[in-house]
């Protein structure tokens, strides 16, 4: 049951909130979806499906013109970012009108960033920051008044709480900015399993042995995929009966369609979010993976990928090919609900590969195992319970703070 009495809680970010939504978008969606419809409000900079019953305000992500923008680049960035900077808090009559109690800033770039900060300064109310990966790290973006750094530390530093998509980004963000600990949460995404608690049965042993990759094909993903493709390839060529199965957009594919092509890499579009389900469950193997390159260390380490409890929910078992410190493989080996590849040497992968073949009916206890933890852990109606109770308490400990300074 949803305590209807929650704080009056403004959420800033840069998703955009639609029915076929992925990744961060999704994962927020699934969050707040059960916070009281009257108690939310979402500042976005991105326009949202209006089949979802929320209110919604907009902050411009950028002011200044395309014509112009080109005339100035590279500095277009940086005199945008000041233009937020002097500019009143965007929507401010309307957020004046329903007087929020608390802020939840989840930025994604510097924009949401800013923007989160100058209503955290704005208005003197507790707030929280989640971050969902550590895109910081790398940002080197500056404007006149401050710069992604500065920000960042200041929004760690003053938050009432924060919110974490893994215990390793958040350890790796206080180190690094030198702050102390207080009060967190470490939130997955969380997946609506109504109607799923049915037995979970294996999938046939007829036709071939499907691995299946369901979402975006970015950098942090790219060299962990390709290798397992390559991998599947090889082992065709050996006579097994396999085949990797990408769901992505055609954008993403396209990128690398030559090779994924030369691999025999089946293309099977990009699945609506409300289908995706059943297109998970004909699956042998749902396929996690993360970037073994230094360069994208930084989100291999931080991120624990929508698409995890998604694949859990699917009744399939679960294989995470990325590098030991990857937030994805730990996040696996601590529930024990799959398999980890932690090597991108061709001889190794077809190796492991080889024995899920001839394990495919002790692996189903894996699939069992995700789902249980999942229902117990990771479904909507728990997570939304924890998660609205951390906000409420935070909340609260701000208004006893204020009521004990008055006496």
């Amino acid at each position: 049951m949803i305590n209807k009495t929650l704080p009056r809680a403004l959420l800033v970010s840069e998703v955009s909130f639609t029915q076929g939504c992925r990744g961060a978008s999704r994962t927020l969606l699934n969050l707040f979806e059960n916070y009281p419809k009257k108690h939310l409000l979402i500042l976005s900079s991105e326009k949202s499906d209006p089949t979802i019953e929320q209110d919604f305000l907009y902050f411009r992500r950028r002011y200044i013109p395309n014509r112009i923008e080109q005339l100035l680049s590279p500095f277009w960035g940086s005199i945008n970012l000041q233009l937020h900077h002097f500019l009143d808090v965007p929507n401010k009559v309307k957020i004046d009108k329903f007087s929020p109690d608390i802020i939840i800033v989840c930025p994604m770039t510097a924009e949401g960033l800013l923007v989160g900060r100058k209503l955290t300064l704005f208005y003197k109310i507790p707030f929280l920051i989640y971050f969902m990966d550590d895109w910081v790290a790398t940002d080197k973006t500056k404007w006149l008044s401050g710069s992604v750094k500065k920000l960042s530390k200041e929004l760690l530093e003053e938050a009432s709480g924060l919110l974490m998509i893994s215990e390793q980004l958040e350890e790796t963000l206080l180190k690094r900015y030198q702050l102390t600990s207080k009060p967190s949460m470490v939130v997955h995404n969380s997946v609506d399993i109504s109607g799923k608690k049915k037995l979970i049965t294996p999938q046939s042993k007829n036709g071939s042995y499907k691995i299946v990759y369901a979402g975006s094909i970015w950098p942090m993903h790219y060299d962990a995929l390709a290798a397992v493709a390559e991998a599947v390839f090889h082992l065709r060529k050996d006579g097994e009966n396999i085949e990797l199965i990408l769901h992505t957009s055609e954008d993403f594919w396209n990128l690398n369609k030559d090779r994924w092509e030369s691999w025999e890499v089946v293309n099977g579009s990009l699945i609506p979010y409300d289908k995706l389900d059943s297109f998970l469950r004909r699956a042998n193997l749902l396929l996690v993976v993360s970037s073994f390159l230094p360069e994208h260390e930084f989100m291999t380490r931080s991120s624990v990928q929508t698409k995890i409890t998604d694949y859990m929910a699917a009744g399939r078992p679960i294989l995470s090919c990325g590098p030991d410190y990857s937030a994805c493989n730990q996040f696996i080996k601590k529930w024990d609900c799959g398999i980890v590849c932690e090597t991108n040497l061709l001889f190794e992968i077809k190796n492991l590969l080889k024995i899920r073949l001839e394990l495919q009916e002790s692996d189903h206890s894996y699939a069992i195992k995700a789902f249980n933890i999942l229902a117990d852990n990771f479904n909507k109606q728990t997570i939304s319970h924890k998660l609205y109770k951390f906000i409420e308490n935070i909340s609260l400990d701000h208004k006893k703070s204020n009521l004990s300074v008055e006496i």
